[in-house]
């Protein structure tokens, strides 16, 4: 397990802003965390906090993310997108779609399970945890955090994460061979850039677009859950500002802004 490579990463680093300011430890509590401070702090647009392991990384819905030192990649990035905050779950959206982009480009067959977990094979492959900071009705900041699941072999991932992650998967796992975890990271930062800067320029049509085509979603089966309530249907893409369409057996639409889902006889 060889120590992430910084200088390397740097030299392969191909944006405008995205990671330009890298900061980097061998271990935090949580990338997120970090990069909150750094946003209060007044650092600029695109600055990156990336740790070799965390001892309190976070998931979705209060959830733990197991990160293991020398094998994956834990990354959070600082973003000052001038939208409200009502508009912030659409960063998560850009974010696995440039993710998705970044997998395929090393030759993963994966798509996104709403809102922002990227899948192989119906197995977890990388989360994402979008968190905001607010001034009255304007978004100071947004902290974008991926979790990727990158050179860990199958018996790894059993022994390290089977017991809270069991659908877990990696892509030295999926794809048979050990990754370039700098390489990686790097086009994942573009990635991340172009998605960032696109729906800047041109606004949600695009990006609405590009989530639907790497979406596992439309058509399936799925149960959606929150705390107070359940439901089950047929999903049917997502809304424009990022919500879930979903069809209930008794034939009433739904559009969830925030819910578990499973798919249903899917181990995901």
């Amino acid at each position: 397990m060889a120590a992430f490579d910084l200088a390397r990463f740097r030299h392969l680093l191909r944006t405008r802003s995205l990671g330009q300011t890298c900061h980097y430890a061998p271990v935090l509590d949580s990338t997120n965390s970090s990069v909150r401070v750094l946003g209060q702090q007044g650092s600029p647009e695109g600055s990156m906090v990336l740790a070799e392991a965390q001892t309190a990384g976070r998931g979705q819905a209060g959830k733990t993310w197991i990160s293991p030192p020398g094998r994956n990649l834990y990354v959070s990035v600082l973003l000052r997108p001038p939208i409200a905050p009502a508009q912030a779950p659409l960063i998560s959206l850009l974010a696995a779609v440039a993710v998705v982009d970044t997998l395929r480009q090393e030759g993963a067959s994966c798509g996104i399970k709403w809102p922002n977990d990227v899948l192989i094979d119906g197995r977890k492959v990388a989360g994402i945890l979008t968190e905001l900071e607010t001034y009255r009705d304007t978004v100071r900041f947004v902290v974008v955090g991926i979790g990727l699941n990158v050179n860990m072999p199958r018996a790894a991932l059993d022994r390290e994460l089977g017991m809270i992650a069991p659908t877990a998967t990696s892509l030295q796992a999926a794809l048979a061979r050990v990754l370039d975890r700098e390489a990686v990271l790097a086009s994942l930062m573009a990635s991340l850039e172009h998605w960032y800067e696109t729906y800047r320029a041109a606004g949600v049509a695009p990006l609405h677009e590009a989530w639907e085509a790497r979406s596992l979603m439309r058509g399936r089966r799925v149960r959606a859950s929150t705390p107070e309530a359940s439901w089950q249907g047929t999903a049917e893409g997502i809304s424009p500002s990022g919500q879930l369409l979903l069809r209930q057996d008794t034939g009433e639409t739904l559009a969830l802004t925030s819910a578990e889902v499973r798919f249903i006889h899917d181990p995901a």
